[in-house]
């Protein structure tokens, strides 16, 4: 799943790009996406308006529109924006806004799990109410030890599960979440409320030291290429983890001779070092 860096770096990089760009057109392909308010409503609210600001909350896009209203999207397991040009609807192509100026754009997703949403202002509908109950993102000002620490305490569930709420650590997922709790030297599966406070710290700074570095490599592609960038490029910081999607090879901690292990947490993968992760 697209999470905090790859959808931060698909808004920087349409951004400069969209900005004060008008939608002349909405085409939709003959499978859809979840959309809210329908096809038709969809296209109703867009036609015409124009995009005056490209932001993010968490892992979801969020063009903000000249008519009061914002076009949400998530991306959900495998979504991806893409720029095809004027071509005819591709596999998997969901919604394609094209602009008057000729300019492009595509809501591609192969698995269906994304969204589409448009809303008034500040408006949290019942198609994104996940938008409602987030927290603060690692990267905000604001997020510190205590902030996590608050949302640890006395908790049973392993500290990996909480990690994925998006409450506790909005934007993150199941990468970076393996790559935080190993730059802490946190196995996934302790309880989080046996942290202690030295411990809670260095997940505090990791959480955002990591989210930081995926941004700065523009995310993370793996070889399923579920993450593409809006030209079809990759990512480069898989080249970079040091657990995630490497059982079996070397730890990469400086003097670790560890194997890095996976488990099943709560229906979800967890990428560790057993020998440096404690």
């Amino acid at each position: 799943m697209p999470e905090l860096p790859e959808v931060e770096t698909i808004r920087r990089l349409l951004g400069p790009q969209l900005t004060g760009k008008r939608i002349a057109a909405v085409r939709f392909g003959a499978k859809r996406v979840t959309m809210h308010p329908g096809p038709a409503g969809v296209r109703r609210q867009l036609l015409g308006a124009a995009i005056s600001k490209m932001g993010r909350r968490g892992k979801y896009l969020v063009f903000r529109l000249s008519n009061g209203r914002d076009l949400v999207l998530h991306l959900g397991m495998s979504g991806q924006v893409r720029r095809f040009g004027n071509v005819p609807m591709q596999p998997h192509e969901h919604m394609r806004l094209e602009f008057s100026d000729g300019e492009t754009i595509s809501f591609v997703d192969a698995r269906r799990f994304g969204r589409v949403c448009v809303t008034d202002v500040g408006a949290v509908p019942r198609a994104i109410r996940g938008m409602a109950r987030m927290g603060l993102e690692p990267v905000e000002k604001g997020y510190s030890a205590a902030y996590l620490g608050e949302r640890l305490s006395g908790r049973r569930a392993r500290v990996k599960t909480l990690l994925l709420d998006q409450r506790v650590a909005c934007g993150v997922g199941n990468i970076y979440s393996d790559e935080a709790l190993h730059r802490a030297r946190i196995r996934p599966d302790r309880r989080a409320g046996s942290l202690k406070s030295p411990e809670v710290s260095r997940l505090a700074a990791a959480l955002g030291d990591v989210l930081t570095d995926g941004i700065r490599w523009c995310g993370t592609t793996m070889r399923d290429g579920g993450y593409r960038l809006v030209d079809g490029g990759a990512g480069s910081f898989q080249d970079r983890l040091r657990v995630y999607g490497r059982e079996g090879e070397r730890c990469r901690r400086r003097g670790c001779k560890g194997v890095v292990r996976r488990q099943r947490l709560g229906g979800r993968s967890a990428h560790f070092c057993p020998v440096c992760q404690r």
